[in-house]
């Protein structure tokens, strides 16, 4: 029997490693699910690029799974995380590149706020429901479940800290985080507000470059990404014979923007229909 590839899970901006939490458990195989840089429990160190991202995954791969054939999943950027690892420029490529409600048209409005958004302080709240507020707002996750739903509790853990906690280094070692003048000490989200900085993703380029097969899925009530956005991509179909089929992506019918939270079943289920899962890709 072939070797059962690792499962690389990857959030989404303003997330982290445990809103997959809920489709690594239905999973049979290793499973691997990373806090991307500036999120969760990892350091706030710039770039934020999805290169940047990308290299970091690869490493962790490489140290830690060094060998063993992968698949990722990527939700929204994370899925831009996972096309760049499809490339191959930051080690070997995944045996499939799997993204789920990546946004793929932006308009003048989305780019031109990135710069202003990505220069503020981290908002400080006095108490810590408000920051757990603000997180499920920055996640997506805002009235798509509540805030004391068991499936997103490890995701609010990681997704708030006490304003003074100096988990999240630079890479000299100083304190990335800072509080802004005349702040008061209370809770923030562990989400540096620079991530924003990536920006909007050369997703046609990143498809062309493909080393490996790539499915892609929204789910069908996404205010972010259509089937008709998928169009979009009709070009980078011809030219790759591997991304065939982005133009027409899976639908999970009746859920939103975060469907590996909202359903985690109907998410593993469908990973398992693809080929490569059992490594025979």
């Amino acid at each position: 029997m072939a070797e059962q590839p690792v499962l690389v899970l990857l959030h989404g901006l303003g997330a982290n490693r445990h809103v997959w939490d809920e489709v690594a458990a239905l999973w049979n195989a290793d499973v691997y699910a990373p806090d991307i840089r500036g999120h969760g429990a990892a350091p706030w160190r710039k770039p934020y690029t999805f290169g940047a991202m990308a290299a970091d995954v690869a490493e962790a791969l490489q140290r830690d799974h060094r060998g063993t054939p992968y698949i990722v999943a990527g939700h929204s950027m994370g899925g831009v995380v996972g096309l760049a690892l499809a490339s191959g420029w930051f080690g070997p490529p995944p045996l499939v590149a799997v993204t789920i409600g990546i946004k793929l048209r932006w308009s003048a409005e989305d780019i031109g706020r990135i710069a202003e958004l990505a220069s503020r302080p981290s908002r400080m709240f006095g108490e810590r429901a408000d920051a757990v507020e603000w997180f499920m707002k920055l996640a997506g996750l805002h009235r798509v479940v509540e805030i004391d739903d068991e499936r997103i509790g490890r995701a609010i853990e990681a997704g708030v800290m006490r304003a003074d906690n100096e988990r999240h280094l630079s890479t000299d070692g100083e304190p990335a985080h800072k509080n802004s003048p005349g702040s008061t000490v209370g809770w923030c989200v562990t989400q540096d507000p620079a991530t924003i900085e990536v920006g909007p993703p050369d997703v046609i380029g990143l498809l062309a470059a493909s080393k490996c097969r790539v499915a892609m899925a929204l789910g069908g009530r996404d205010p972010v990404v259509t089937p008709e956005h998928h169009r979009d991509l009709a070009a980078a179909a011809s030219a790759n014979p591997l991304t065939v089929g982005i133009t027409t992506p899976h639908v999970f019918e009746g859920l939103g923007h975060n469907v590996m939270v909202e359903d985690p079943q109907a998410v593993a289920d469908w990973l398992a229909t693809l080929p490569g899962h059992l490594g025979d890709c």
